[in-house]
């Protein structure tokens, strides 16, 4: 995490676009109701992002809650793409690296 800063969090808003600077982390929270989850690693456009892991959050009932941590590393632009394993959803999100 660049500078100290917290990672930029974005919550279960799918396909969104995204700006961050270079050096910082992204959390992307995803939530699933029922049987499944999204696949890691997820695709990623551009080396403008890197994907660095996945982590489960608090057990939800209805599904699982996958946190995708990626870090900005150089100006540009990369789509970050979540495919869902079961129910065939896709997420894709815009990141904005300047």
């Amino acid at each position: 995490m660049g500078c100290g800063q917290a990672p930029l969090e974005a919550n279960g808003v799918p396909s969104q676009t995204l700006s961050i600077k270079p050096g910082r982390e992204l959390e992307l929270t995803l939530y699933t109701t029922g049987p499944g989850e999204y696949a890691s690693p997820p695709l990623v456009s551009s080396p403008a992002v890197r994907f660095l892991d996945v982590r489960l959050g608090v057990p939800n009932p209805a599904g699982p809650i996958q946190r995708f941590r990626s870090e900005a590393v150089r100006p540009g632009v990369a789509v970050i793409v979540f495919q869902h394993t079961v129910q065939g959803p896709t997420i894709e999100d815009t990141v904005n690296v300047h």
